[in-house]
């Protein structure tokens, strides 16, 4: 395994961002909802960037998904 940690500080606030729901909430009403796990732009770069031939395909989906607020990470 291999862990990379980026420089640019931006990528610690976008994810700890992306964590935190938008709107104040019942607590109770997103006990169910799990927590984002990954940074969903730092998972498009990735994909864009690996050698697999449906990079391409798979890298429009997780747009796609970002973009319609369907992100799951």
């Amino acid at each position: 395994m291999v862990v990379t940690v980026p420089q640019d500080p931006t990528v610690w606030r976008t994810a700890a961002a992306a964590a935190q729901p938008t709107a104040r909430v019942d607590p109770a009403a997103v006990d169910e909802v799990l927590p984002v796990r990954v940074d969903p732009i730092i998972a498009l770069h990735d994909v864009l960037a690996s050698a697999g031939p449906d990079a391409a395909e798979a890298g429009e989906h997780l747009r796609r998904a970002i973009l319609d607020g369907a992100w799951r990470g």
